[in-house]
């Protein structure tokens, strides 16, 4: 993750890759015909990004408190989330136009996008300290006169 230092531009990249990520089952949606799951992935989507927001500024504003006042503040707002997570699909299971399942996706998307981008960095991190210690393992030969 490039941009761990800048909050506001790790936020945004988030939000990029997670529409990036998203034109998939959208363009599934509208191609099926299937307007019910279009119309909750979407409102999942839209509350999802809004949480993150939401939580960007809770934690920026959390850093002028005590540690313990601020430990308090986070752990209230995270429950306040998990309230705005439950009231989301609750609606989505009571309206008729709205698909559960892909509401749920939706509001869960931005999670997926950050463990999948954790993963690749992860993976990528790992083959390149493996072609690292390649190089160092074929320098060291070298230098030992072995071919």
């Amino acid at each position: 993750m490039k941009y761990i230092n800048d909050p506001n531009r790790m936020q945004i990249e988030i939000i990029k890759r997670t529409y990036m990520l998203s034109i998939i089952p959208i363009v599934y949606a509208l191609i099926a015909g299937e307007f019910e799951t279009l119309l909750g992935f979407i409102l999942g989507l839209i509350i999802s990004t809004l949480l993150l927001r939401l939580r960007v500024l809770n934690i920026e504003r959390s850093l002028d408190m005590p540690e313990g006042k601020a430990d308090t503040f986070i752990r209230n707002r995270y429950f306040i989330e998990y309230l705005i997570y439950f009231a989301v699909l609750v609606v989505a299971k009571r309206n008729p136009s709205l698909n559960f399942l892909a509401t749920a996706v939706g509001l869960f998307m931005m999670k997926f996008t950050v463990i999948i981008w954790a993963i690749f960095d992860m993976a990528k991190g790992g083959l390149q300290n493996k072609l690292k210690d390649y190089k160092d393992l074929k320098e060291d030969k070298y230098e030992k006169g072995g071919q």
